[in-house]
């Protein structure tokens, strides 16, 4: 049993991605509540809450103007530990059975998300995001970021050259500057620029559902 919260919940989203009984899941929705039920049963947590709410004007330095709801949040004594969600797909149809009946028309589980530049800008924004949690409020001493996806273009290095380059999500240790190559596109006028405190190791591990491999990393804030 691990001796912390943190790795605690580690391990036991690891064992939610990796079981054998996995089915493959529509969308970022589904992965929350799945993964949220799963996290429940395994009895230990005191909470375990879903679209747990943060005003974003409690935190110093944010600076996206949105609302901030944390995908997952668990509790365990008097510690809590927000956990942020990306669920990134390519498109992959199959025939589904639905009450017990194998159905005629293949349908489209995943779909094709593209768009792989805001995708990675997501997941380090969830890292940063997580980061302004763990300074402002003294029972949360970690956040995990957890980045799943089938699409192989996210392991991939970026050319020194691309717009997103400092976004890139591929094996290794990865610095805390998070800012567009070209200030005057579209990209860093939508998405803003934004430094992180720390440098983050990404280690990306694979498990199958439905003979599709899908590849995950969890990142410890």
């Amino acid at each position: 049993m691990s001796n912390t919260l943190v790795e605690l919940a580690k391990d036991d989203i690891q064992q939610y991605l990796n079981r054998k009984d996995g089915e493959l899941l529509f969308n970022e929705r589904d992965l929350q509540m799945h993964l949220a039920t799963y996290l429940i049963a395994t009895c230990n947590y005191n909470d375990v809450d879903v679209e747990y709410y943060v005003p974003y004007k409690e935190l110093n330095g944010y600076i996206w103007k949105k609302e901030l709801k944390l995908d997952i949040l668990l509790r365990k004594g008097k510690e809590f530990l927000p956990v942020e969600l990306k669920y990134k797909t390519k498109k992959h149809s199959k025939q589904l059975v639905r009450f017990n009946e194998h159905l005629k028309h293949k349908t489209d589980v995943l779909k094709n998300q593209g768009a792989k530049n805001f995708g990675m800008y997501d997941f380090w924004k969830d890292v940063r995001r997580l980061e302004l949690i763990c300074h402002r409020f003294t029972a949360v001493r970690n956040g995990l970021a957890v980045f799943v996806t089938n699409d192989n273009l996210y392991l991939s290095p970026c050319r020194e050259s691309s717009n997103n380059c400092m976004f890139s999500m591929e094996e290794g240790v990865h610095g805390t500057v998070k800012h567009w190559q070209h200030p005057e596109s579209k990209c860093a006028q939508s998405h803003p620029n934004f430094n992180l405190e720390h440098e983050y190791n990404i280690d990306w591990k694979h498990f199958f559902y439905d003979n599709i491999e899908f590849h995950y990393c969890i990142v410890t804030i």
